[in-house]
């Protein structure tokens, strides 16, 4: 599915003309494409945030004045250090004939056999860079992890999806399944000992002073 966004060209880049940019709830990007020049364009900050939440995959840029849109794939986000939002995007432009290399999302469903068991899920890799056409770009892998067990690893070299060629180390793990940590369940175990003990009783001053007078 492609997604289509808005935006407009700008004429002055650079540190300060970014930063009256964003005051006004804008943010700039660029989109580059092999053999041409790059585009300097400004997103609303409002949708290019609904955007970057809910999309990924082929996008199709709609430029103001413009009558075609720009078929591409975001390429890079940066983010504000503090206050995490967006300041700046680049978009790839794409030909559907050709292939391009992209990070797609890489999302976990159900719950391991081995996490009800009491293991721990250990997961590493949350995306991963692939190579296919245009038309193939998925908005995100999924991995099915409901039968693997404590002790089970999973690595990128056991993947496989239609289409599609992985481009990142094959012996990469990605997740694995651990059994529980022992120092854990001592500190579980001596707690729920502790909760079960009675309370000391407490000896006052004037307790010992009627038992010595007793």
């Amino acid at each position: 599915m492609t997604v289509l966004i808005k935006a407009r060209k700008r004429a002055l880049v650079g540190k300060k003309s970014s930063k009256r940019l964003r005051r006004n709830g804008l943010v700039p990007g660029v989109f580059y494409e092999k053999g041409k020049p790059a585009l300097h364009l400004t997103f609303d900050k409002k949708d290019l945030q609904y955007f970057l939440s809910h999309t990924h995959g082929l996008v199709d840029i709609h430029i103001e004045g413009n009558q075609k849109p720009l078929k591409c794939v975001l390429k890079d986000v940066q983010y504000h250090p503090v206050t995490d939002e967006v300041v700046h995007v680049d978009f790839q432009g794409v030909t559907m004939g050709e292939k391009i290399a992209v990070t797609v999302p890489l999302v976990l469903r159900g719950t391991p056999k081995g996490v009800k068991e009491g293991g721990l899920l250990e997961h590493m890799i949350r995306e991963l860079e692939i190579e296919c056409l245009p038309s193939h770009l998925p908005e995100q892998l999924e991995i099915d992890v409901s039968g693997f067990k404590i002790g089970d690893a999973l690595h990128v070299k056991d993947l496989s999806f239609e289409n599609i060629r992985i481009l990142d180390d094959p012996h990469e793990v990605i997740l694995v399944i651990e059994a529980p940590r022992v120092e854990e369940a001592v500190a579980e175990a001596a707690e729920a000992l502790e909760e079960e003990m009675p309370e000391p009783e407490v000896i006052t001053g004037k307790k010992e002073e009627k038992e010595e007078g007793e």
